[in-house]
């Protein structure tokens, strides 16, 4: 059975806020990017997202490639650089804060967005981490918390298991585990 050409799509998203008094710079640059991406090998299409409608500064470019190779070739392309570098005087990237565990998954130093890793990985590597950080601080802190009420030192334990995941644990395991939790991806995002 052979492959769907559906399932080598990719689907590029670029997130920017217009600066104050260049909306009309911002929108002649827009069209001016989508005829030449038009013109790309692999180009499929392109949404674009007003949230809040026209009164809102914020734009989401939503590109459309027939596969990874093409929309790579689009991005890297003079034409692609050079609009990309032009619509900084109109607008700046708007970066989207995550709320779910993916955020412990990031790694800040790649050159562009990460997939997050698959939800198996994210649960062994929280778990062991989880179960470390835990089984520490209450050998540690049990001589001190031990004799409080149940619900007072649970939620000690549990500010000191947040913290330490999140502002530790997470982004140095991140690190170390990249080409564990991203094979095919830290190859790809790091030439």
């Amino acid at each position: 059975m052979g492959r769907n050409p559906k399932d080598e799509e990719v689907t590029s998203v670029i997130s920017r806020n217009i600066n104050s008094g260049h909306e009309k710079e911002y929108d002649d640059w827009l069209r001016r990017y989508l005829a030449f991406e038009r013109n790309a090998p692999g180009y499929l299409g392109t949404t674009i997202i007003l949230p809040g409608g026209t009164a809102s500064t914020l734009r989401y470019i939503i590109n459309r490639f027939t596969d990874k190779a093409h929309m790579v070739a689009w991005e890297n392309s003079q034409d692609a650089q050079n609009l990309l570098g032009e619509v900084n005087h109109y607008s700046t990237r708007y970066y989207e804060k995550a709320t779910g565990l993916e955020t412990w998954f990031t790694l800040p130093d790649l050159k562009r967005t990460l997939l997050a890793p698959p939800r198996w990985k994210m649960a062994i590597v929280v778990f062991v981490t989880a179960y470390a950080i835990s089984s520490i601080s209450r050998s540690i802190l049990d001589p001190f918390l031990g004799h409080w009420h149940i619900l007072a030192n649970s939620a000690i334990y549990s500010g000191v298991l947040v913290v330490m995941l999140t502002y530790f644990a997470m982004p140095l395991l991140t690190k170390l585990l990249r080409q564990w939790l991203y094979p095919s991806q830290v190859r790809y995002l790091q030439s």
